[in-house]
């Protein structure tokens, strides 16, 4: 079986067409009904009913009508896993970033700028991770460097001999809601036992999530809140506070236009927020000559 075959047969199965699949794959209508008869030939089952006008599945057309588009999903998957990894493997100016999530939309693309300009030009394979995945990938040697939180309560658990790092910045996390048309947050803190306010927590598990429960336990006061919604990633979470869901602990740069804008406000004072610093770290025992030579410059800029 060939993956061009499955193809065929979704684009007949979406158009209900021979003549219009036929162009929508570049091919004469005389081609794509060889390739789909040997498709069927392969499973040794009718998919099409070509006694109707249009053309339309068969019952069993039907069942593997999802199977192909899961089977062509795998296959495309598969091939840039493995090219990729390939690339990777054979490139050393490449460096490999794991990057949580928050940092690939906010902090990484200006940060790659500076360094562009100032280093040359940096090839970078950015993986966007969760904090404590990052973590697994930089120690299994999966990338060449790992971007990220840090909190002095809750340190990450890499040997800083063998996975040294370097400070980048420092930014506050702290709680949103959307503001009213006075400009005060619609769900400010702390809530009344008696109306808890709803709360966008983060899954368990997930650096950020463990940061909101420090400031949770140490409160400047007692919290009333309500979890309706949960997730690993900020960005998810912003979009629910955005659409005024309720109220959302999240990394400033994150909602920087939102605030700017005056859609996002912040539901209670700065001791309801900590700082966070953002943190590189570098697998020195296995660098790749791009990593080494960024990890120098860094270092020496200290």
């Amino acid at each position: 079986m060939e993956a061009k075959w499955l193809e065929d047969f979704l684009s007949l199965a979406e158009s209900r067409s021979f003549s219009r699949a036929a162009q929508q794959r570049h091919l004469t209508q005389s081609a794509l009904s060889r390739r789909i008869k040997a498709l069927e030939g392969w499973l040794g089952v009718t998919l099409v009913d070509r006694s109707t006008s249009p053309a339309k599945l068969t019952p069993v057309g039907w069942l593997f009508h999802s199977l192909a588009a899961d089977i062509l999903h795998g296959i495309y998957a598969a091939r840039t896993l493995v090219n990729g990894r390939e690339q990777l493997s054979g490139d050393p100016g490449t460096v490999t970033f794991a990057v949580a999530h928050t940092l690939v939309f906010t902090f990484f693309p200006g940060w790659l700028k500076r360094l562009n300009e100032h280093f040359g030009e940096v090839a970078a394979h950015v993986m966007a991770v969760n904090v404590p995945e990052g973590v697994q990938r930089l120690m299994e040697g999966e990338c060449d460097m790992l971007l990220g939180y840090h909190h002095a309560q809750l340190p990450l658990l890499l040997d800083a001999s063998r996975y040294p790092s370097v400070t980048l910045g420092v930014e506050e996390i702290l709680p949103f809601s959307v503001a009213d048309e006075r400009g005060r947050p619609v769900f400010a803190l702390p809530g009344v036992p008696k109306r808890p306010l709803p709360f966008m927590a983060y899954s368990s598990g997930a650096f950020l999530g463990n940061v909101v429960e420090m400031l949770l336990l140490n409160a400047p006061q007692p919290c009333a809140l309500q979890t309706r919604f949960e997730t690993h990633m900020a960005e998810a979470l912003k979009a629910m506070v955005v659409a005024g869901h309720g109220v959302g602990w999240l990394p400033a740069s994150c909602v920087a236009k939102e605030l700017k804008e005056g859609t996002l406000v912040a539901a209670g004072p700065r001791q309801w927020g900590t700082p966070l610093e953002i943190r590189l770290h570098c697998a020195v025992e296995r660098q790749r000559p791009a990593s080494a030579a960024l990890w120098r410059a860094l270092q020496a800029r200290r």
